[in-house]
């Protein structure tokens, strides 16, 4: 007879989604189990150990805000980090960090380890396990390849790529999950089984290659920042305790140390250089005599990958004007002498690759590690699962990360912390947590996934987020700090630490709309010595913050702004004023939306029934099944008139139950 056990929530996998999931339900108080197919690939960052970046760099802040670990992991372990985008708006600047890649999977596991109420397995979990309740199928829990039956009332898949994995190179292929890990094909027969519709994507790696076989004096040097950045509340606080060392930077990637492990909690350490180098026409020539050769072109690979993270025979072949492409050239740590090529994507075979590289001047005599290759596996369409992240088939079971459309780090992160949180509140029958477009990027992720129709795995960009201004990443914490903390994931002293930031910027802002300046030789001459022009009127201290040349530095050289600001206070009030037309009219968009939004469709809602509507509508209606009338709108093919007919049926049926 089999073994059993017991647990309120099983998460399924160990990546980036996994660790989320199992962090965030078991940190509010729920027996969890997290299962892995290898204790020593825990948060594994198989492509670039890179976290952040402009959308998802704004993603990590908001795992942070409601209690989640990677911005911590990623300040533990990060080899270099700087912010981009610095000469745009606030609403696209973003971190982006660039880590040790074992040190993080080594860091994540020790914080699973260690957690309470968590336990850890190394198992191949091979089937769900699903009964029928109250007419409907509901997961009970999974059974592992031991023959033990681990029961749940809530499961988390994160599964990544590991359904029915298939690994290419050239024209070679094999099962994998990822190199080296083998596929599990056991978890999609099951889910077909339940009725699920799986569908097919491909992902990408580069190759490696040795650091030592790098001529670093024909690269150009990509220096981290000069100044202490970090993405967790955790090691910001610190730096404004003074607890940080000075940054320095190395040379190459041969000049590491021993004390760079083990790492601390928020240290600022050494930056290691990244490297940029540039593809010619020799490099062209030579991906494109071997096309035939590329599983990409010759149908070996038939699955669509990331559109903006494109192979580079797929980059050669679309934008054959361009005369060259950048590739970085990326450590993967201090003890290692692996070097990630950013932008290098491809599963042509090994021989072509080396000859592209060697093509480039400071790689002439590179020696490849790891050859690059893709990968094929089984995804879930997103419309298969609710905003909550709950199947539609299956209660009980949440779907996080890649498995259901996704790819990146901190896409699968960011799912994985909300399924965590539903998973455990629904375990408890309480209500799941649903962020809006317009309060988070993760808002706008799920909503994208869960309402539309993805042929390709989604990445998020800013430019999806129609309220990016409303979603900077220096202002995560003031949106969904209160909701972490509400939900158990953010202790007492940092909340009262964000209420008292918070009051302060609100008490500044509104003094600058009653601090005045007058045309005196006194003020005229500091704003000159500080590079601004001067004034010839009196002007409200709000206003003067509003011209280009102005920055809250001014203004307190002008004693209109109080000197003793935290940077974070200061930035968030320059930015509120200086954005304020623009803030106030998406403000008012965000309102008109809400009412959208407010306005439930019924679950019992039968929309092959909605006389006067398309049969393709209908047919789209049934398929997402749209929570509210703001997300019926969102669904590519339903138009404005068929949200109105929608609206007159919904009228009439809650006229007919009322009078029933």
């Amino acid at each position: 007879m089999s073994q059993t056990e017991k647990y309120d929530v099983i998460v399924v996998g160990s990546g980036h989604a996994g660790c989320e999931a199992a962090l965030a339900s078991a940190r509010m108080g729920h027996r969890t189990a997290i299962f892995t197919l290898n204790m020593d690939n825990i948060a594994l960052m198989p492509c670039n150990p890179s976290i952040g970046g402009p959308g998802k760099g704004h993603l990590v802040r908001e795992i942070d805000a409601l209690g989640g670990e990677m911005a911590r992991n990623a300040d533990r372990t990060s080899v270099q980090i700087r912010m981009l985008n610095t000469s745009k708006g606030p609403a696209v600047q973003a971190l982006r960090a660039q880590c040790d890649k074992r040190a993080y999977s080594m860091a994540m596991k020790s914080v699973l380890e260690n957690q309470d109420h968590l336990d850890v397995k190394q198992a191949v979990v091979e089937d769900l396990l699903v009964e029928t309740a109250a007419g409907e199928p509901a997961v009970v829990g999974v059974r592992a390849n031991t023959g033990t039956h681990y029961h749940a009332s809530a499961v988390v898949l994160t599964t990544g790529t590991f359904l029915r994995g298939r690994i290419v190179v050239g024209d070679q292929s094999y099962p994998g999950g990822r190199a080296g890990e083998f596929p599990a094909d056991g978890l999609s027969a099951s889910l077909s089984r339940y009725g699920f519709t799986l569908g097919r994507l491909k992902t990408g790696t580069p190759p490696r290659i040795d650091g030592r076989t790098i001529d670093y004096s024909l690269t150009d040097e990509q220096l981290g920042s000069a100044a202490p950045l970090f993405f967790s509340y955790d090691a910001r606080r610190a730096l404004r305790a003074g607890r940080t060392a000075a940054p320095s930077s190395r040379s190459t990637i041969a000049d590491f140390n021993e004390e760079a492990w083990p790492v601390r909690e928020t240290a600022w350490r050494e930056q290691m250089r990244c490297h940029l180098v540039q593809t010619n026409s020799s490099t062209h020539d030579i991906i494109r005599a071997n096309l035939a050769r590329a599983p990409m072109f010759n149908g070996g690979i038939s699955s669509a990958g990331p559109r903006y993270c494109p192979s580079i025979e797929t980059k050669i072949v679309r934008f054959a004007e361009k005369r060259s492409h950048q590739l970085f050239l990326e450590p993967e740590g201090w003890h290692t002498r692996e070097v990630y090529i950013q932008g290098a994507n491809t599963s042509l075979p090994e021989d072509v690759q080396l000859s592209m590289l060697r093509s480039i001047p400071a790689l002439h005599s590179c020696e490849i590690m790891r050859a690059g290759y893709a990968i094929e596996y089984d995804y879930l369409p997103g419309t298969q699962v609710y905003p909550s992240l709950e199947s539609k088939l299956v209660r009980g079971l949440f779907l996080a990360g890649q498995i259901i459309g996704t790819t990146g780090y901190e896409e699968a992160a960011s799912l994985g912390i909300i399924a965590g949180i539903n998973a455990a509140r629904s375990t408890a029958g309480m209500d799941a947590v649903i962020l809006r477009r317009d309060q988070a990027y993760i808002g706008v992720l799920i909503d994208d996934l869960v309402t539309k129709e993805m042929d390709e795995p989604y990445r998020m960009h800013t430019s999806q987020a129609e309220y990016r201004l409303l979603l900077r990443q220096n202002n995560a914490e003031q949106r969904l700090g209160e909701l972490g903390h509400d939900l158990g994931l953010i202790d007492e002293r940092r909340y009262a630490e964000l209420s008292r930031r918070h009051n302060q910027i609100e008490e500044v802002s509104a003094s600058l709309g009653g601090a005045w300046i007058g045309p005196s030789e006194r003020a005229n001459a500091t704003l000159q010595s500080l590079g601004c022009n001067p004034v010839n009127r009196s002007t409200r201290a709000d206003d003067l913050l509003c011209r280009a040349d102005v920055t809250i530095g001014v203004l307190q050289a002008l004693g209109l702004a109080p000197g003793d600001m935290p940077d974070e206070v200061a930035s968030e009030v320059e930015t509120r004023v200086k954005y304020s037309g623009y803030v106030s009219r998406q403000e008012g968009e965000v309102a008109r939306l809400r009412r959208k939004e407010r306005r439930e469709i019924p679950l019992w809602t039968d929309f092959s029934k909605v006389d006067g509507m398309r049969a393709e509508t209908r047919e789209r209606l049934s398929k997402v099944r749209p929570r509210t009338i703001g997300q019926a709108s969102r669904i590519a093919g339903v138009t404005s008139s068929d949200v109105a007919v929608l609206l007159v049926y919904l009228e009439r049926e809650r006229r007919i139950v009322a009078a029933s």
